[in-house]
């Protein structure tokens, strides 16, 4: 019975002493400092998706918003006053250099003309009598000088009503199209009153406003891309750049002749100029992968060596409807995406 009971006591003792040095020893693990290493962890490290982007060449450009415009725009108005008599044209209708649109009643004009024929005729009598009789001395110089100046006078009356007859057929001076009408037959003309207006849109001009710090990059002659809000391009050069800034916008008037034979294109229709300057190399890419560094600036991060990720601020050169052209990176690149 005393053994068994020493046994026990035995055994619980050490049980005992085992537990008591197990928490001494984790007690002294705890209190010693953690072993320092500068390795991250691969469960800390960032994950990225990329894209490899090789360098390319883009065509840098010049774009403006503008509008298509006729070459020639005129108001033709009347030279002589009288009824319309006859309007052989419509609106709209397509004219060649020369027809006649309009036509006023002659009048008496005709009357008038052939008194002024008849004086003409008898002028140039009198004129010849005074120099017969002037060169027999029965007549004074200073009367042959007064027969001379009586005709040149005749002939100048006779001149001016046969330019007002001419007048009285008001004719295209080009050809075009009479884009308005502004008589009827029956209406009374004075002198310098509207009577069509005729546009000559066989040959379009492209207009728009350069800002002033690419109005340099310009010169005469250089072609021009214009694309309609419909879709449709055209293709023209250019042939006049302002030489002074509009005072409102400070940008600089430029203009692009754009055939149109056919007629297909409409003037006064916004359209988008777009005018190649230079040929650059850049990257093309997503507008979504642009991103600001801590100065502000516009940019892109990319993965190099070692997994490091770095920040290349980027110009832009050209957009698309899918993306963007820009320089400021390495010929080939892994940008973040």
């Amino acid at each position: 019975m005393k053994s068994s009971a020493y046994l026990s006591i035995g055994l619980f003792g050490a049980v005992a002493a085992w537990m008591l040095s197990g928490s001494l020893v984790g007690a002294s693990r705890s209190e010693a400092p953690a072993p320092a290493s500068d390795a991250v962890p691969e469960s800390r490290l960032m994950k990225v998706r990329v894209t490899d982007l090789v360098a390319g060449s883009v065509t840098r450009e010049v774009v403006v918003q503008g509008q298509l415009e006729p070459r020639r725009r005129v108001e033709i108005r009347a030279e002589t006053s009288g009824l319309v008599a006859h309007l052989p044209v419509a609106k709209g209708a397509r004219v060649a250099q020369g027809d006649v649109i309009a036509e006023l009643a002659q009048a008496d004009r005709l009357a008038q003309l052939a008194r002024a024929e008849a004086d003409v005729a008898s002028r140039e009598l009198d004129l010849s009598a005074s120099e017969k009789l002037g060169r027999k001395g029965m007549q004074a110089q200073t009367q042959v000088k007064a027969a001379q100046a009586a005709l040149a006078g005749a002939d100048a009356e006779l001149e001016r009503l046969r330019i007002d007859l001419e007048y009285t057929r008001i004719r295209a001076p080009f050809d075009g199209v009479v884009e308005t009408r502004a008589v009827e037959l029956g209406s009374l003309l004075e002198r310098a009153d509207p009577v069509v207006e005729l546009v000559d849109s066989s040959v379009l001009k492209a207009v728009g406003y350069v800002p002033q710090q690419s109005a340099g990059s310009l010169v005469l002659g250089q072609t021009v891309a214009v694309r309609l809000l419909d879709g449709r391009t055209a293709e023209g050069r250019i042939t006049y750049l302002a030489r002074v800034a509009d005072s409102g916008t400070r940008s600089f008037r430029v203009e692009a002749e754009v055939p149109n034979p056919d007629r297909a294109l409409y003037s006064g229709v916004s359209a988008e100029l777009r005018i190649a300057v230079a040929e650059e190399t850049g990257h093309f890419l997503s507008p979504a992968v642009l991103t600001l560094d801590e100065a502000g600036r516009v940019g892109v991060k990319a993965v190099e060596g070692e997994d490091k990720v770095t920040f290349y601020p980027i110009s832009l050169v050209r957009t698309e409807a899918d993306g963007v052209w820009v320089t400021g990176l390495p010929e080939r690149v892994w940008v973040i995406t």
